[in-house]
Protein backbone atom coordinates (compact mmCIF):
# COMPACT_ATOMS: atom_id res chain seq x y z
CA UNK A 1 0.00 0.00 0.00
CA UNK A 2 1.23 3.59 -0.93
CA UNK A 3 -0.25 6.72 0.24
CA UNK A 4 -0.01 10.23 -1.41
CA UNK A 5 1.19 12.17 1.18
CA UNK A 6 0.42 15.03 -0.59
CA UNK A 7 -3.26 14.11 -0.85
CA UNK A 8 -3.60 12.21 1.80
CA UNK A 9 -5.85 13.73 5.01
CA UNK A 10 -4.86 11.16 7.67
CA UNK A 11 -8.40 10.52 8.17
CA UNK A 12 -7.80 7.31 9.14
CA UNK A 13 -10.77 5.74 7.06
CA UNK A 14 -7.91 3.16 5.58
CA UNK A 15 -6.93 2.22 9.16
CA UNK A 16 -9.93 1.37 10.20
CA UNK A 17 -11.66 -0.85 7.44
CA UNK A 18 -8.76 -2.68 6.94
CA UNK A 19 -9.93 -6.46 7.77
CA UNK A 20 -7.20 -7.83 9.31
CA UNK A 21 -5.34 -4.35 10.59
CA UNK A 22 -2.98 -4.42 8.69
CA UNK A 23 -2.31 -0.45 8.35
CA UNK A 24 -0.83 1.67 10.88
CA UNK A 25 -0.16 5.27 11.42
CA UNK A 26 3.63 6.80 10.57
CA UNK A 27 5.18 9.24 12.66
CA UNK A 28 3.28 12.17 10.59
CA UNK A 29 0.06 10.02 11.64
CA UNK A 30 -0.01 8.92 7.16
CA UNK A 31 -1.14 5.54 6.71
CA UNK A 32 1.29 2.50 6.18
CA UNK A 33 1.63 -1.53 6.11
CA UNK A 34 2.68 -3.14 8.83
CA UNK A 35 6.45 -5.22 8.10
CA UNK A 36 4.69 -8.29 7.82
CA UNK A 37 1.43 -7.09 6.30
CA UNK A 38 2.63 -8.84 2.63
CA UNK A 39 2.17 -12.07 3.84
CA UNK A 40 -1.41 -11.45 5.24
CA UNK A 41 -2.96 -8.53 2.90
CA UNK A 42 -5.82 -10.47 1.19
CA UNK A 43 -5.50 -7.67 -1.84
CA UNK A 44 -9.38 -6.93 -1.07
CA UNK A 45 -8.76 -3.28 -1.99
CA UNK A 46 -10.69 -2.00 1.00
CA UNK A 47 -8.34 0.81 1.59
CA UNK A 48 -8.52 2.34 -2.02
CA UNK A 49 -11.89 2.28 -1.88
CA UNK A 50 -13.11 4.04 1.22
CA UNK A 51 -10.10 7.02 0.99
CA UNK A 52 -11.96 10.13 0.76
CA UNK A 53 -9.20 11.57 -1.95
CA UNK A 54 -8.14 8.78 -3.64
CA UNK A 55 -4.95 9.10 -1.76
CA UNK A 56 -4.55 5.30 -1.43
CA UNK A 57 -2.26 2.72 -3.75
CA UNK A 58 -2.21 -1.11 -3.85
CA UNK A 59 0.45 -2.53 -6.00
CA UNK A 60 -0.32 -6.05 -4.90
CA UNK A 61 -3.13 -6.21 -6.55
CA UNK A 62 -3.41 -8.29 -9.95
CA UNK A 63 -3.39 -5.33 -12.54
CA UNK A 64 -0.54 -4.43 -14.96
CA UNK A 65 0.68 -1.18 -12.80
CA UNK A 66 -0.91 -1.95 -9.35
CA UNK A 67 -4.82 -0.88 -7.97
CA UNK A 68 -4.74 2.82 -8.68
CA UNK A 69 -8.04 5.19 -7.38
CA UNK A 70 -7.78 6.16 -11.16
CA UNK A 71 -8.27 2.55 -12.42
CA UNK A 72 -11.10 2.10 -9.90
CA UNK A 73 -14.56 2.45 -11.17
CA UNK A 74 -16.50 5.66 -8.75
CA UNK A 75 -19.35 4.37 -7.05
CA UNK A 76 -21.79 6.41 -9.07
CA UNK A 77 -24.34 7.64 -6.74
CA UNK A 78 -27.27 8.17 -9.42
CA UNK A 79 -26.66 4.86 -10.15
CA UNK A 80 -28.03 3.71 -6.16
CA UNK A 81 -30.93 2.00 -6.09
CA UNK A 82 -33.89 2.76 -3.50
CA UNK A 83 -34.79 0.14 -1.13
CA UNK A 84 -38.32 0.26 -2.81
CA UNK A 85 -36.32 -0.85 -6.22
CA UNK A 86 -33.66 -3.28 -4.50
CA UNK A 87 -37.03 -4.88 -3.01
CA UNK A 88 -38.87 -5.62 -6.08
CA UNK A 89 -35.48 -6.63 -7.78
CA UNK A 90 -34.57 -9.18 -5.37
CA UNK A 91 -38.06 -10.59 -4.58
CA UNK A 92 -39.58 -10.70 -8.25
CA UNK A 93 -36.12 -12.79 -9.24
CA UNK A 94 -37.27 -16.06 -10.48
CA UNK A 95 -36.00 -19.36 -11.02
CA UNK A 96 -36.36 -19.81 -14.91
CA UNK A 97 -36.71 -23.35 -16.36
CA UNK A 98 -38.16 -22.12 -20.12
CA UNK A 99 -36.24 -20.25 -22.31
CA UNK A 100 -36.50 -18.53 -25.88
CA UNK A 101 -34.54 -20.30 -28.92
CA UNK A 102 -32.19 -17.73 -29.02
CA UNK A 103 -28.54 -17.80 -27.46
CA UNK A 104 -27.09 -15.27 -25.11
CA UNK A 105 -24.03 -12.97 -26.85
CA UNK A 106 -21.11 -13.46 -25.90
CA UNK A 107 -20.04 -10.32 -24.53
CA UNK A 108 -23.39 -10.26 -22.32
CA UNK A 109 -22.27 -13.52 -20.77
CA UNK A 110 -18.57 -12.06 -19.83
CA UNK A 111 -19.92 -8.87 -18.20
CA UNK A 112 -22.45 -11.41 -16.23
CA UNK A 113 -19.04 -13.29 -14.79
CA UNK A 114 -17.11 -10.37 -14.63
CA UNK A 115 -19.82 -9.03 -12.07
CA UNK A 116 -19.65 -12.62 -10.05
CA UNK A 117 -16.60 -11.43 -9.57
CA UNK A 118 -17.11 -9.21 -7.41
CA UNK A 119 -19.23 -11.86 -4.74
CA UNK A 120 -17.53 -12.15 -1.47
CA UNK A 121 -15.40 -15.21 -0.92
CA UNK A 122 -13.27 -16.17 2.45
CA UNK A 123 -10.12 -14.18 2.51
CA UNK A 124 -10.99 -12.70 -0.94
CA UNK A 125 -9.30 -15.79 -2.43
CA UNK A 126 -11.89 -15.76 -5.75
CA UNK A 127 -11.83 -19.44 -6.35
CA UNK A 128 -14.45 -19.90 -8.61
CA UNK A 129 -13.60 -20.63 -11.76
CA UNK A 130 -16.19 -21.42 -14.67
CA UNK A 131 -16.90 -23.23 -17.67
CA UNK A 132 -19.83 -22.36 -20.34
CA UNK A 133 -21.22 -23.63 -22.83
CA UNK A 134 -21.36 -21.26 -26.21
CA UNK A 135 -23.97 -23.22 -27.39
CA UNK A 136 -27.10 -24.86 -27.37
CA UNK A 137 -26.19 -27.95 -28.81
CA UNK A 138 -22.98 -28.38 -26.24
CA UNK A 139 -25.91 -27.61 -23.64
CA UNK A 140 -27.69 -30.20 -24.81
CA UNK A 141 -25.17 -32.69 -25.20
CA UNK A 142 -24.21 -32.13 -21.01
CA UNK A 143 -27.77 -32.67 -20.21
CA UNK A 144 -27.81 -36.08 -22.37
CA UNK A 145 -24.57 -37.48 -20.80
CA UNK A 146 -26.14 -36.44 -17.51
CA UNK A 147 -29.69 -38.60 -18.57
CA UNK A 148 -27.06 -41.77 -19.61
CA UNK A 149 -25.53 -41.81 -16.12
CA UNK A 150 -28.56 -41.50 -14.25
CA UNK A 151 -29.80 -44.46 -16.41
CA UNK A 152 -26.84 -46.40 -15.81
CA UNK A 153 -26.90 -45.90 -12.26
CA UNK A 154 -31.07 -46.52 -11.85
CA UNK A 155 -31.24 -42.63 -10.82
CA UNK A 156 -34.28 -40.72 -11.28
CA UNK A 157 -35.91 -42.84 -13.57
CA UNK A 158 -38.88 -40.13 -14.14
CA UNK A 159 -36.43 -37.77 -15.40
CA UNK A 160 -35.16 -40.56 -17.46
CA UNK A 161 -38.49 -41.08 -19.13
CA UNK A 162 -38.64 -37.67 -19.81
CA UNK A 163 -35.74 -37.51 -21.60
CA UNK A 164 -37.04 -40.19 -23.54
CA UNK A 165 -40.54 -38.20 -24.82
CA UNK A 166 -38.18 -35.37 -25.81
CA UNK A 167 -38.60 -33.60 -22.62
CA UNK A 168 -35.29 -31.97 -20.77
CA UNK A 169 -35.58 -32.23 -17.23
CA UNK A 170 -32.01 -31.83 -16.46
CA UNK A 171 -31.50 -28.14 -18.26
CA UNK A 172 -34.24 -27.37 -19.30
CA UNK A 173 -33.36 -26.94 -23.02
CA UNK A 174 -31.86 -23.97 -21.74
CA UNK A 175 -29.31 -22.21 -24.38
CA UNK A 176 -26.01 -22.10 -21.85
CA UNK A 177 -25.33 -23.92 -18.82
CA UNK A 178 -22.23 -22.47 -16.83
CA UNK A 179 -20.16 -24.68 -14.22
CA UNK A 180 -18.62 -23.72 -11.14
CA UNK A 181 -15.61 -25.39 -10.07
CA UNK A 182 -12.99 -24.79 -7.48
CA UNK A 183 -9.48 -26.54 -5.27
CA UNK A 184 -11.37 -28.63 -2.95
CA UNK A 185 -8.02 -27.72 -0.35
CA UNK A 186 -9.28 -23.99 -0.38
CA UNK A 187 -11.01 -22.18 2.63
CA UNK A 188 -14.26 -22.61 1.85
CA UNK A 189 -15.23 -23.59 -1.87
CA UNK A 190 -18.63 -24.39 -1.42
CA UNK A 191 -19.88 -21.35 -0.28
CA UNK A 192 -17.31 -19.18 -2.25
CA UNK A 193 -18.98 -21.03 -5.72
CA UNK A 194 -22.36 -20.78 -4.01
CA UNK A 195 -22.16 -17.10 -3.51
CA UNK A 196 -20.49 -16.45 -6.95
CA UNK A 197 -23.69 -18.36 -8.49
CA UNK A 198 -25.54 -15.96 -6.72
CA UNK A 199 -24.03 -12.89 -7.89
CA UNK A 200 -24.54 -14.53 -11.75
CA UNK A 201 -28.13 -15.30 -11.16
CA UNK A 202 -28.65 -11.65 -9.96
CA UNK A 203 -26.75 -10.10 -12.88
CA UNK A 204 -28.68 -12.56 -15.36
CA UNK A 205 -32.16 -11.20 -13.89
CA UNK A 206 -30.76 -7.52 -14.25
CA UNK A 207 -30.24 -8.06 -17.36
CA UNK A 208 -33.60 -9.23 -18.66
CA UNK A 209 -31.99 -12.76 -18.39
CA UNK A 210 -33.04 -15.84 -16.74
CA UNK A 211 -31.51 -18.58 -14.38
CA UNK A 212 -31.78 -21.99 -12.58
CA UNK A 213 -29.92 -23.80 -9.87
CA UNK A 214 -29.13 -26.91 -12.33
CA UNK A 215 -29.07 -29.32 -9.32
CA UNK A 216 -28.96 -32.56 -11.43
CA UNK A 217 -26.15 -31.89 -13.73
CA UNK A 218 -24.10 -30.53 -10.58
CA UNK A 219 -24.33 -33.84 -8.53
CA UNK A 220 -23.68 -36.29 -11.20
CA UNK A 221 -20.66 -34.34 -12.87
CA UNK A 222 -18.92 -35.00 -8.89
CA UNK A 223 -19.27 -38.57 -9.51
CA UNK A 224 -19.28 -38.93 -13.16
CA UNK A 225 -15.57 -38.98 -14.96
CA UNK A 226 -17.01 -38.46 -18.34
CA UNK A 227 -19.23 -35.66 -17.88
CA UNK A 228 -15.52 -33.91 -15.80
CA UNK A 229 -13.77 -35.05 -19.00
CA UNK A 230 -16.39 -33.60 -20.79
CA UNK A 231 -15.94 -30.28 -18.72
CA UNK A 232 -12.28 -30.13 -18.39
CA UNK A 233 -12.61 -30.06 -14.70
CA UNK A 234 -9.16 -30.29 -13.59
CA UNK A 235 -7.79 -32.99 -10.65
CA UNK A 236 -8.00 -32.11 -6.93
CA UNK A 237 -11.67 -29.37 -8.20
CA UNK A 238 -14.73 -29.74 -6.88
CA UNK A 239 -17.96 -29.09 -8.74
CA UNK A 240 -19.71 -26.24 -6.79
CA UNK A 241 -22.78 -25.33 -8.54
CA UNK A 242 -23.82 -24.86 -12.60
CA UNK A 243 -26.75 -22.54 -13.38
CA UNK A 244 -28.68 -22.46 -17.09
CA UNK A 245 -28.89 -19.55 -18.66
CA UNK A 246 -30.65 -17.90 -21.48
CA UNK A 247 -33.91 -15.13 -22.56
CA UNK A 248 -37.17 -15.98 -20.87
CA UNK A 249 -39.97 -17.55 -22.80
CA UNK A 250 -42.30 -15.89 -20.02
CA UNK A 251 -42.48 -12.26 -18.17
CA UNK A 252 -43.75 -12.96 -14.66
CA UNK A 253 -46.19 -10.05 -13.93
CA UNK A 254 -46.52 -10.28 -10.34
CA UNK A 255 -44.62 -11.15 -6.75
CA UNK A 256 -45.84 -14.42 -4.82
CA UNK A 257 -46.31 -14.36 -1.61
CA UNK A 258 -44.09 -15.89 0.80
CA UNK A 259 -44.36 -17.38 4.60
CA UNK A 260 -43.22 -15.18 7.27
CA UNK A 261 -39.21 -15.39 7.84
CA UNK A 262 -38.94 -16.98 11.28
CA UNK A 263 -36.42 -15.05 13.54
CA UNK A 264 -34.92 -15.89 16.97
CA UNK A 265 -33.85 -12.17 18.39
CA UNK A 266 -31.57 -11.29 21.30
CA UNK A 267 -31.26 -8.81 23.76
Amino acid sequence: MFADKDICKRCGACLDECPFDLIVEDREGFPKLRPAAKKTCINCGHCVAVCPVGAVTLPEMPVTAGLSPAQCAPFDRELKVTPEQADQFLSGRRSVRTYKDKVVPGEVLEHLFSVSGFAPSAKNGQPARWIVTRTPEATRRLAGMTVDYMATNSIMPGVVKNWARGVDKILHGAPHVAVAHAPEDGFNPAEDCALAAAYLELAAHAHGLGACWAGFLMEVAEGCCNIRRELGIPEGHGVYAALILGYPKYRYKRIPTRRPVEIGWLD
